[in-house]
C-alpha cells in the first residue's frame, strides 16, 4: 500500500524533487507521476512509516524555499 503527496509544478521542478528524495535517502523508494497541475509522489507504507517519510520530505522542500 502507498500513500501519495501532491506537489505543485509551479513551486518545484522535477530535478529539485529528485534531489530532495536523494537527500532524504528515498531514491528508488518513492515514485513520481506527472499530473495536470504538478506531481504525485507515492511513498511506500509497508512498514507504517509513510507519514514520517512524507513529513521529512516536505520539511526538506520548505528548507529549500528559504535558501532561494
Amino acid at each position: 500500500m502507498n500513500k501519495t503527496l501532491s506537489i505543485s509544478a509551479m513551486q518545484y521542478d522535477f530535478h529539485t524533487l529528485l534531489k530532495v528524495s536523494d537527500i532524504c535517502g528515498l531514491t528508488g523508494e518513492i515514485g513520481f507521476h506527472d499530473t495536470p497541475n504538478g506531481y504525485l509522489i507515492s511513498f511506500p507504507d509497508g512498514d507504517g512509516k509513510a507519514d514520517k517519510r512524507m513529513a521529512e520530505y516536505q520539511s526538506r522542500l520548505k528548507d529549500l524555499e528559504s535558501v532561494r
